[in-house]
Parts: C-alpha cells; structure tokens; sequence
C-alpha cells in the first residue's frame, strides 16, 4: 500500500511539473509572436500632489509636467523600437477607432498631446489606468485598426522621497508597463520604481523647475531601461 501511495504522489507530482513548463512555455510563444506593437496609453500622474506640495520655483508644476511628457513618449517608441518594429503615436492619433475607445478624461493625469491632440485615456478608475488595464475587446480593435501584435500602456506616477534619518527629498517614480496582444490577453506586466539621484531640497520643501523637473524624467527613463532589458 505503502509503494501504491508513494508512485501515486510522485506521478501527481510529475503532472504538475509538467502543467507548468506547459504555462510557461505557452507564455513565452505567446510573446515572442508579438513583431509590430503600438502605445496607445500614456499617463503621468503627480499623486495627490505631491510633487507640487511644498514646490519651490517660479514655474507652475502642472506646466512643467506637461512640457515633459511628450519627451517621455518619445524616449519610450525610441527605446522600444530596439525590441520591436514600433507604429508611432503621430501615425495614428487621428484614428477614428482609436479615437472612439478612449473615454472622458476625468483623471487628473497628463498625458502627450501629439499633433496638437492629446492621446486618449481608456478607463475612468484610478486603480485600473495605475495597473494598465484595457479592456480585452478594446485591445482587440486597436491591434487590428493599428495593424499591429499588441499595444502598450505605460503609467507614470510622480511624488517625492524624503529620508528618514537624513531628511533630503528626492524624486521619485512608479512606473507600470502592460502589453495586450491581438487576441485580448495581457501578456506582459512589469512595474518599477526608481528614486532620482538628486537632491531637491530637505524637510518636504523641494525646487521644482525647468532644471530639476528633469529629476522625474530620467528616474522614468532608468525605470523604462530596466523594463525594456528583462522583456
């Protein structure tokens, strides 16, 4: 009985090793498929404010973020396009199928304006544009309007950093990267984050300006070098 028991569990053992190099091996073929991508999502968000509470400098902080996203845009089709054949934003954000599938912007979030158009957002709940959600129909569409293998949502939240022991702040950045292919599915998710190497100021009173907003913008680029690295 004993021996039955033991080739029982063993063979149970083996079949869900085997289960999960299937998973695995099925995942990895599902992203190597993917040739021509396309980002249809571009969110900054500056957290509860936290990057203008306690701002000092003569430009206003929502200024200066706007003039920085469509740069970060840019670094990211550029990057990406090592990888991939990229569809760039300028090519499609007139697309009357992409137009439609965005939703009112009632996120306080920014976002590139791209021929004078600012690129849509998919989702009116806080959680769901933090954890690159889109709804699987409307990856679908976008995949076949775009003429490419998946699309890409990226997700950019700003704050500030102030150590415990030595109260200096710094930037800091949460940076989310979804991939949903042709068939609906999320095949890929990374998130990270990374704190500027700069000192902006001490005690929660920072400079904010044209030269330090630069901070925010190159943890996001390092973050975007990191994710791009472990695809």
């Amino acid at each position: 009985m004993q021996g039955i028991n033991f080739r029982q569990t063993l063979i149970g053992m083996l079949v869900l090793v085997i289960a999960f190099v299937a998973g695995s091996t099925a995942q990895s073929g599902e992203g190597s498929s993917i040739k021509k991508v396309a980002i249809v999502s571009f969110t900054v968000s500056d957290v509860a404010g936290s990057v203008r509470s306690g701002s000092v400098g003569s430009t206003s902080v929502p200024t200066l973020i706007k003039n920085t996203v469509n740069g970060m845009l840019n670094d990211a089709e550029k990057k990406l396009g090592k990888k991939w054949a990229v569809t760039k934003v300028s090519g499609f954000i007139d697309n009357a199928v992409y137009r439609k599938a965005g939703v009112p912007k009632t996120l306080s979030v920014f976002v590139p304006k791209v021929n004078g158009r600012d690129m849509p957002v998919f989702t009116e709940v806080s959680k769901e544009i933090k954890g690159g959600q889109l709804d699987p129909q409307k990856a679908k569409q976008l995949c076949k309007a775009l003429n490419v293998d998946a699309v890409i949502l990226i997700f950019s939240e700003w704050s500030a950093k102030t150590g415990s022991f030595v109260p200096t702040t710094k930037a800091i950045t949460k940076n989310v990267f979804t991939v949903w292919d042709k068939n609906g599915e999320q095949v890929i998710k990374k998130r990270v984050d990374t704190v500027g190497k700069k000192t902006l100021g001490a005690g929660g009173i920072k400079a904010v300006n044209k030269e330090t907003i630069g901070e925010w913008h190159e943890s996001y680029k390092v973050s975007l070098d990191k994710i791009i690295s472990s695809l």
